[in-house]
């Protein structure tokens, strides 16, 4: 009877801690955007509900990290592309759903047209909001949506950088924008009052498309990373810490 066997020389044993230690030494770049209150930026830091699951994630995990919060559209394409390289909060969405490594479910809610209540507009279905112009987030899942939906660009359709632009571009009468898509979380967080509330009214709710926010990483993220953060992820949503996160900030 013949026996194989490997020996492991000092040279060789050294080489393989030296690897398993730069594999846990992987620093992963998280990227964002101002989208508040899921992500709220400011000049010295990132808060918001999904940054606290998204932190918690990321502790739990022991990774090495940065967040970094830029224009949705610049955020999007560079997790997209880059080495290493994370996002949130991004919709999943059919179109979506190979181009990253989805590691789990941050939270969900509705998304509707809204317009300025002085307008009083009313429509019952988004064949009759294509009358009008409406502004969306550039590269966002509502973006991909409207497009596919016969919306075209430039016409009754505008592709803005972030949410503040929204509401700039629904309030100035010479944008002529008529509806922007959104939710009652982010008018509440934009605006700075509950008379300023009351200068919007939802028209009309999307039922063809939902803000499901993910954490996702790259398909270039190193598939040790990505089963960290989704044993992470895993691990404390069936602890309850999620939820406990959400609760929180659906009460302020």
């Amino acid at each position: 009877m013949k026996f194989s066997y490997s020996v492991v020389t000092p040279l060789v044993f050294i080489t393989i801690l030296l690897h398993s230690s730069m594999a846990l030494a992987v620093k992963i770049t998280v990227l964002t955007e101002n989208f508040a209150p899921f992500q709220i930026v400011t000049p010295t830091s990132i808060e918001g509900l999904s940054t606290e699951i998204i932190s918690a994630t990321l502790k739990e995990s022991e990774l090495k990290y940065t967040i970094e919060a830029y224009p949705w559209s610049l955020s999007y394409n560079r997790a997209k592309e880059q080495v290493n390289t994370c996002i949130y909060s991004i919709a999943r969405s059919p179109q979506r759903e190979m181009l990253f490594q989805w590691i789990g479910h941050i939270t969900t809610d509705k998304i509707s047209l809204y317009s300025l209540a002085t307008n009083n507009i009313i429509i019952t279905s988004l064949e009759d909001a294509k009358q009008y112009k409406t502004a969306v987030i550039k590269d966002d899942v509502v973006h991909q949506y409207f497009l596919s939906e016969g919306f075209i660009e430039n016409e009754n359709l505008y592709a803005l950088s972030n949410y503040d632009m929204l509401l700039e571009f629904l309030e100035a009468p010479s944008r002529q924008i008529d509806f922007i898509v959104t939710n009652e979380y982010i008018i509440k967080n934009m605006s700075k009052s509950q008379g300023a509330i009351a200068k919007y009214t939802e028209a009309l709710t999307l039922n063809g498309v939902s803000l499901s926010l993910y954490f996702a990483c790259s398909l270039k993220t190193d598939s040790k990373v990505i089963n960290k953060l989704y044993q992470a992820m895993k691990t404390l949503e069936s602890k309850g810490v999620f939820n406990e996160i959400r609760k929180q900030w659906q009460a302020k």
